[in-house]
């Protein structure tokens, strides 16, 4: 193929951008996953220097929407250490046989031939993903797989360590009064710039002692 005849990206700017931010979200996915090992602190420290780069390369504007302004970035809301932890009831079904999978013949550490159908909702049967590669009507080997059906949600409760390490809050609201004082002057609106992530980290903000 010629040189011309090449396909380039038609905003590469704005494709590098894609890709720096979700190199910051998944720089945050994996603090929280590794927060209480030996790895906490530098992947603490290589979130910033990711965060670092985005801010000073794309820069970000806090989200706003009817006079009400939002902190969404990734990295500041990493330094609340707290997150939902969900108390609820189901049954787990196989994957293979749609039976309760404590009881059903099929043993998890275990291969299985399995015809390939997707749900209604394009869920796949043997890798539970939506727009998988497998084609309906193709066998393949696979291990059976817990699925949850007949869920029912008791209880939703702000932790500490939430049992799901990327249940995280994913926006909180920001105080037009701390704004006002932050600016100089109430945003009224208008689009309000962070640089947050070019300065020094301030430390985490924990859960208050529940007594």
């Amino acid at each position: 193929m010629p040189p011309h005849a090449i396909a380039q990206p038609a905003d590469p700017w704005r494709e590098l951008e894609a890709a720096a931010r979700t190199s910051l979200a998944r720089a945050v996915d994996a603090y929280n996953f590794l927060e209480d090992s030996e790895l906490s602190e530098l992947a603490h420290r290589h979130a910033h220097h990711v965060a670092a780069l985005v801010g000073g390369l794309f820069g970000c504007n806090i989200e706003s929407s009817e006079d009400t302004y939002w902190d969404v970035c990734r990295l500041t809301l990493m330094h609340d250490r707290w997150g939902m932890s969900a108390g609820f009831t189901s049954t787990r079904n196989c994957s293979l046989c749609a039976q309760d999978i404590d009881t059903c013949p099929h043993l998890l550490d275990t291969r299985y031939d399995i015809t390939v159908r997707h749900a209604r909702d394009g869920r796949c049967n043997v890798c539970g993903r939506l727009g998988c590669p497998h084609t309906d009507g193709e066998t393949v080997s696979a291990f059976p797989r817990p699925v949850m059906s007949e869920m029912q949600l008791h209880e939703v409760s702000l932790v500490s360590r939430p049992r799901d390490p990327l249940a995280r809050l994913a926006k909180i609201e920001l105080s037009q009064d701390a704004l006002g004082q932050a600016l100089g002057e109430g945003p009224a609106g208008r689009d309000v710039c962070c640089y947050r992530c070019l300065h020094p980290c301030s430390g985490f903000s924990q859960l208050p002692n529940r007594h």
